[in-house]
């Protein structure tokens, strides 16, 4: 039988949502096909400097084999610090990245500092971007005539750019690229014009790629996505929930800054009051904004199962997406597959274009607006309800079913192979 690597950063079932997430859909409907073994870390999240939160060797999930490897992150060197300054300072004109003088004069510090050793400064850089593991790459190396394909997640990660360089042959990259400073740093040039083939989740993301890094084009490509399939909630578990008695948004993710949540929770906050009604927000995911404010409108979950987070999300008024950087976002899919709307950060090019395209919610750009379409959302007759919710169904069933995005990547994978 055919064997895949797929190569991810972190992989678990604790995980629930984001790339990993994408890549354990993926390897589970591949490994119905192919031996499909998943290389990963020992990490389950980015909040700490060495991470073992899971033991490195072998494990099974869902009957695929899982190798995990022992990591560590680099310590920050002044470049590094540096870079990681200008990545965390995003600067954006009609949402295309330009260069400011203050940026081309950080940048003319840097490369004075190291000689104009534009790969030394990169490489310092990429190793802060996700965890290192020497022990991972040197298993790609030594094992790669085992594996007729590597799917590699993750284009700014380490082990990504690191790994792909073994095997650009016989390697498909998932880059899960968003319009950020950092995607034009031309140190991923090699990134992208390595490996055999490039797996797109949308095409403004292949835009974005291709518009930082014209030599992508030269590499072939498709659009795939992640597929969505309509989640069951088991019955048993309802009476083992806790009963919810107010109306409540939600949000499903990693609560962090850089995700929108400080925006989306002061903006909730405005909301609670401009319009006097009993609705929350309920947060779900792993808390890494510790200066968060307590509130009583305001519920944090922490990390809960799949089950739990199906029952929050299908009681839910709405699901909130503030990010204004996504790839593809399948918590949306999500949602809108069980016929829920979504209310989405309209900065951002990807989540716009879904609910351009579905009818299935509303865009915000502002505080104003944000208030508003939660006021529409909560108010909604339910002849309202009913076609929206129907809107969202057709629209992700019609253009994200696994079918054919498993065919797609078949395809590859026998063309490659």
């Amino acid at each position: 039988m055919t064997k895949i690597a797929i190569v991810i950063s972190r992989y678990g079932r604790e995980i629930n949502g984001g790339a990993e997430l994408h890549a354990r859909q993926l390897a589970e409907h591949l490994h119905k096909i192919y031996d499909v073994t998943v290389l990963t870390t020992c990490e389950n999240d980015d909040s700490l400097i060495r991470n073992t939160y899971y033991p490195s060797g072998e494990t099974f999930i869902n009957n695929i084999k899982v190798i995990r490897f022992e990591s560590k992150r680099k310590d920050q060197s002044r470049a590094g610090k540096l870079f990681r300054y200008l990545h965390k300072n995003r600067i954006y004109k009609n949402t295309k990245f330009e260069l400011t003088n203050f940026f081309q004069l950080v940048l003319k510090k840097i490369r004075y500092q190291y000689k104009n050793n534009y790969n030394q400064i990169f490489e310092k850089w990429i190793g802060m971007q996700g965890p290192i593991s020497n022990d991972l790459i040197q298993y790609i190396k030594e094992n790669k005539n085992e594996y007729c394909i590597f799917i590699f997640f993750m284009h700014f990660q380490y082990i990504v750019y690191a790994g792909i360089q073994e095997v650009p042959e016989k390697s498909i990259l998932v880059p899960i690229a968003h319009d950020v400073p950092s995607l034009y740093f031309r140190g991923f040039d090699k990134v992208f014009s390595s490996p055999a083939f490039i797996m797109y989740n949308s095409i403004i993301e292949k835009e974005w790629v291709e518009a930082a890094h014209p030599s992508a084009k030269n590499t072939k490509s498709d659009i795939a996505g992640v597929g969505r399939d309509k989640p069951i909630v088991n019955p048993l578990l309802i009476n083992k929930l806790p009963e919810i008695n107010f109306p409540f948004f939600i949000y499903i993710g990693r609560i962090q800054k850089n995700k929108g949540c400080d925006i989306m929770i002061d903006y909730f906050k405005y909301y609670k009051q401009c319009y006097k009604n009993n609705s929350k927000l309920v947060l779900i995911g792993k808390n890494f904004m510790s200066e968060t404010d307590p509130s009583e409108d305001i519920i944090y979950t922490g990390f809960i199962s799949e089950q739990e987070k199906l029952f929050y999300l299908q009681n839910a008024i709405s699901l909130i997406i503030p990010s204004p950087y996504e790839s593809l976002s399948a918590v949306t899919l999500e949602a809108m597959i069980i016929g829920k709307p979504v209310l989405a950060n309209g900065h951002c090019d990807i989540l716009k274009k879904h609910i351009d395209l579905s009818n299935a919610g509303y865009n915000f750009y502002n505080k104003d607006q944000f208030c508003e379409s939660l006021d529409k959302l909560l108010n909604m007759s339910d002849k309202e309800k009913e076609t929206i919710a129907n809107n969202g169904i057709s629209y992700v069933e019609k253009n994200y079913e696994w079918k054919s995005i498993i065919d797609k990547y078949l395809k590859v994978i026998e063309e490659i192979s």
